[in-house]
């Protein structure tokens, strides 16, 4: 399953690399004639390939995969719940017809709820633990711009151009991968695909045509869970 990353450090991260790199000390021998020296870092990059940000995408895509199959189950349920109700549409009293309608759009209703709840309970695990990936890659890069005098870090994705030299992505990546192989990732429990769909009781009579229309306005929508941190302009 693809992860979309767009740019995903928050400006609180920002902002906190900021604050570090103030306590950088200041090399030029004018203060008030502050020369720069930047560093650049494609931190995007670093989340999508270090092995702790691949690590939380492949857990939650499986534990996505996971669901899906179990949503898949009980929308076959109710596929079967609702076909039954057509063959009995001649047997049914209209009272019956429409209690059974009514049940059976409350299933819907019901799926598509835990549907929802379930993949913004899924982003919120996702974003919880790449958040904790980008703090440790915002430390490194602190860690290096200390090392090497520098008083700004720069976006890539800000800089139209830059030297090689000045890219320390790939030493980012390296020491993130040595300093965080792992992050645990709080998910969400598994048990709320939605109330098993039991097949209705037989008997009685009439139209099912109301029955028809309100059940297909109620279909599930597909499920979609994927998991992307939000973008910050």
């Amino acid at each position: 399953m693809k992860f979309r990353f767009a740019r995903v450090t928050s400006r609180a991260a920002v902002i906190g690399l900021c604050a570090m790199l103030s306590a950088v000390p200041v090399l030029a021998a004018d203060k008030s004639a502050l020369v720069p020296a930047v560093l650049v870092v494609d931190l995007p990059q670093v989340l999508h390939a270090s092995k702790a940000g691949q690590g939380v995408q492949n857990t939650v895509g499986q534990a996505m995969q996971t669901y899906s199959k179990e949503v898949a189950r009980e929308e076959d349920d109710l596929q079967r719940m609702r076909a039954e109700l057509e063959r009995q549409h001649t047997a049914l009293s209209q009272q019956a017809l429409d209690a059974k309608a009514k049940a059976l759009q409350l299933r819907y209703q019901e799926l598509n709820r835990n549907v929802q709840n379930k993949r913004q309970a899924m982003q919120q695990a996702y974003n919880d633990a790449m958040v904790k990936v980008e703090k440790a890659a915002l430390d490194i890069v602190g860690e290096l711009a200390k090392e090497r005098g520098a008083n700004l870090v720069v976006l890539k994705q800000a800089v139209v151009f830059s030297p090689d030299s000045s890219d320390v992505t790939s030493e980012v990546l390296a020491r993130l991968d040595k300093n965080l192989a792992s992050v645990a990732v709080a998910l969400p429990k598994m048990s709320d695909a939605g109330v098993a769909a039991s097949p209705p009781p037989r008997r009685e009579r009439k139209s099912a045509s109301k029955a028809r229309s309100q059940e297909q306005a109620q279909k599930p929508a597909t499920l979609q869970l994927e998991p992307q941190l939000e973008q910050q302009q």
